[in-house]
This record gives C-alpha cells, structure tokens and sequence, in this order.
C-alpha cells in the first residue's frame, strides 16, 4: 500500500478523526457560539439580546447568597454589575431587589437549581460565572440533537441541526443569558433523548424521573411533564405515565404555596377566576401570532427548523416522536399563554425544541422522497 494511503487509512479509522466528526466539530462551533454571543450583545430591533436579562437578578441573588454574601450586600453587588453590564442600562437599588417582593417571590422561590448550579462558577468567576450553567445547557442541546440525528441513521443531519441551533439568534438569546430558560431547554434535551430510549434499558425510567424534579425546580413545567404523561399512556407505557405524572405533581407543587397567582398568571393576577378563564384562549392566539411573526422577522432558519418539523410529524402523527412533539407544542403553548407576555421570543416554548429534532429529520426525508417521485414521474411523461 502507498504509505501516503496508509497514513490516510489510519487517521480515518483512528479515535481523533472519530472525536472531530462529530465531536470536536460540535466543540468549535459551541465556542464560537459562545464567544461571539459573549462579544456582541445588546439592543436589536428595540429587544433586549443582552446577556445580563433583568430577571436574572433574582437568581443572581440568590447565588451570592449561598456563598455567604448577606442579602443587602448581594443586592448592592448586582446592582454595581447590572449598572454597567446590562444591555438596556438598567437601574436598580439595593431596596429593589432586597428583600425579594411578594409579587417576585411567588414566582422564583421554587427555581433553586440554576442558583444552586452556578455556586462554583460564580465562586470562581464573579457574575459572570451566571453564564456558565447556560453555556453548557447550549452544548448540551447540541450534543442531544446529534446524537438523534445518529441514532435514526441521520448522523449528518444531526449534525446539521447542531451547527443550526449554535447560530440561531433565538436560541443563543436565551442559552447564553443568566435566566432559568436555558438550564430548562438542556434538561429537556436529555428528556427526549431518554424518551427515545425508554424501552431499551431500565435505568431511563429513574434518570426520566430524577429529570421531573430537577426541571420542576427550575421553571413551570408542569404542563410540559402532562403531555409527556400522556404519550407515554397512550403508548402502553402506562406504568411509568403514572409515575411521571405523580412525581411532577408532587414536585410543582411549591409553585402553590408561593403566591400561586403570581406564579400562574403574574400579568393578569388582580383578575378574577372567571374573566381569567375567558381570556386565555385570547392570550393563545395572541402568543401564537406574535411569537411566530417575531421569528419569521428575526430568524427565519429557525421558523424553517419548526415548519419542517410540524410537516414531518403531521406526516407520521402515529409515531411516538410525532406525538411528543405535537402533545409538547401545545403545552408550551399553554405555558406561554398562561404567562401572558407577548411577544417574547419563543422564549416559554424552548423545552420544544429538542422534540422537534426528530421530526424535522422525518420531514426532510418525506419532502425529499416526495419531490424526487414528483420528479421521476415528470421523467417518465417526457420519455
């Protein structure tokens, strides 16, 4: 053998050609992901694409807390911070943010993960060790979608979707900003890969479970954790349906004791039952409109990551992935509903996103098997 072609057959069948594809790969474009989202940030179109969010004060406080700081002298440290680092120049005082109001406190008292998780970076890193935990939760997402992609035989495709979730303007918006939306979407991402896996070994059933909690605790979830339930129900998993359902009840439940209509319903929380009732099928179709229209305006690939998806589960609604996907839109829906903010970005339908990994896959692969019958019998006609 030419010894050229040796070294040649060698690197393609040693460890690193098979660490960089796709591996490293992932790697760079997450760096790349992450220093250009660090390095250019701030105000476009009007919103706030800074990496320092307003509600990310309550989690930053919390944070400094755990490691010793006092409340007064916390608030005081994020508000110097948030002075000079926040997109919109935000101004805060000390009595702002300590003691945490009422109306705040109904709805982050329960989200104690993401504080607990950046203890060591803050530790390490100042402030901006609140960046790490959705950093990871980025790559994370990346990692989940390629290996879905390999798993159904599309490891290119998986890939693809990878390097489309690194530049997505939405995505980078919300995992690389100190908020609780991007430790969500990476939780989520190990959901739907251990969904996809639950038959196969009994361990998923207790990672699946472990995951209800820690999602629970760290944003609403609950009506995300219901769909999931009843796919797995309808699917004849009814045994872990049930324990799925049970833990998350359980598990949302602080959401009641802290101030339970701020936590369901902070922008609307002086209305009554009824009126409040009335309204959310208007907040539905105010929160599909905007969200959709923001997206069409802001980043097109991703609308195009989401039409696909909805083409190729509508096109095989009897498989399991179809159903966690349709079953998990509307309850993020929901979410966004019930919250009642217009217009934020896709950012209360994020969970999502690791659910459509499959689908859109399927709905390349149906699109391109249609076009290219289409295709042949135009063939055909002419010859």
């Amino acid at each position: 053998m030419n010894p050229l072609n040796n070294l040649k057959y060698r690197y393609q069948n040693s460890f690193l050609s098979h660490f960089f594809y796709p591996w490293g790969f992932l790697l760079t474009f997450w760096l790349v992901a992450v220093a250009s989202r660090y390095l250019f940030n701030g105000m476009v179109y009007g919103l706030d694409f800074g990496i320092y969010q307003p509600d990310g004060v309550w989690y930053s406080l919390r944070t400094l807390q755990w490691l010793g700081n006092s409340g007064t002298d916390a608030a005081s440290q994020i508000v110097n911070w948030y002075s000079t680092n926040s997109a919109k120049g935000i101004i805060f005082t000390p009595e702002d943010i300590f003691p945490v109001p009422d109306e705040v406190w109904g709805l982050v008292a329960p989200r104690i993960l993401y504080s607990l998780l950046s203890i060591p970076f803050v530790l390490v890193f100042g402030m901006k060790g609140m960046l790490v935990i959705p950093a990871l939760s980025l790559l994370v997402l990346m990692i989940v979608a390629t290996l879905i992609g390999k798993m159904s035989g599309n490891l290119h495709l998986g890939v693809g979707l990878a390097m489309l979730f690194s530049t997505s303007p939405t995505i980078l918006r919300w995992t690389i900003s100190n908020t609780t939306d991007s430790l969500l979407l990476g939780l989520f991402s190990v959901v739907a890969y251990c969904l996809y896996n639950l038959g196969k070994h009994a361990r998923f059933v207790w990672i699946l479970l472990l995951l209800v909690v820690l999602t629970n605790f760290t944003r609403f979830a609950f009506p995300v954790w219901v769909a999931i339930g009843l796919v797995l129900f309808l699917n004849k998993f009814r045994k872990h349906a049930s324990l799925v359902l049970i833990v998350n009840l359980i598990t949302s439940m602080p959401i009641f004791f802290y101030k339970p209509e701020g936590a369901f319903l902070p922008l609307q929380q002086n209305d009554d039952l009824f009126n409040r009732i009335i309204s959310f099928p208007k907040s539905l179709v105010k929160v599909g409109f905007f969200e959709i229209a923001q997206i069409a305006v802001l980043d097109r690939l991703f609308l195009f990551f989401l039409i696909i998806a909805l083409i190729g589960a509508l096109s095989r609604i009897k498989h399991i992935d179809s159903m966690y996907f349709i079953l998990v839109l509307l309850a993020v829906w929901a979410i966004g509903a019930i919250n009642g903010n217009i217009g934020v970005n896709f950012r209360y339908q994020m969970p999502l996103i690791p659910f459509g990994c499959l689908p859109f896959i399927a709905g390349l692969v149906h699109l391109r098997e249609r076009y290219a019958r289409s295709a042949l019998n135009i063939i055909r006609k002419k010859t």
